[in-house]
């Protein structure tokens, strides 16, 4: 399948606003109930404020930031996949750790999701061990007190936004 001449221009217009920092052009180009789920992130950012202030929080992390789409994975009716690297310097607060000064450069795989061919939202994939590295974090793990067991899983939870038959 390939990717329509509409979702191809929302993504790329989408892309440059996001590495602008145009944050009114950014949401113009999404749905009314679009959304931003970051792996590694507690919950996803849904609606237009909560996912603007999602790419706020991004670039007061990384004032210099930009992003672009290294290559197009897969194409199906209702999403894209993309190889995408983001760079930027480490001058602000970020996922709660503060700034470092340091460089970034990120390799993430996004899935965008649409309805139609508006933009909906993305959930990116990105290699949290590794920006930590870059930033040059150091984490404290304790040592192990009382026995270790596996943690337990419900596979029955609700399926996340952008998954599964109810959002297609």
């Amino acid at each position: 399948m390939q990717i329509s001449a509409k979702r191809m221009a929302a993504l790329r217009e989408h892309i440059r606003a996001e590495s602008e920092h145009d944050i009114d052009t950014l949401i113009a180009g999404m749905t009314q109930d679009c959304f931003n789920d970051v792996a590694g992130v507690d919950k996803p950012f849904v609606g237009p404020e909560q996912t603007a202030e999602r790419y706020r929080k991004h670039w007061e992390g990384f004032p210099d930031f930009t992003v672009r789409v290294r290559r197009i994975l897969c194409v199906d009716e209702c999403s894209v996949v993309t190889e995408n690297e983001w760079r930027g310097t480490h001058l602000g607060t970020f996922l709660g750790w503060p700034a470092t000064g340091k460089p970034v450069r990120m390799r993430a795989l996004v899935v965008w999701h649409f309805k139609g061919d508006e933009l909906w939202g993305e959930t990116v994939f990105f290699d949290n061990a590794s920006l930590l590295k870059q930033i040059g974090a150091t984490i404290n793990i304790p040592s192990p007190s009382g026995s270790m067991k596996p943690a337990e899983f419900n596979l029955d939870d609700p399926p996340l936004i952008g998954h599964g038959k109810e959002f297609a």
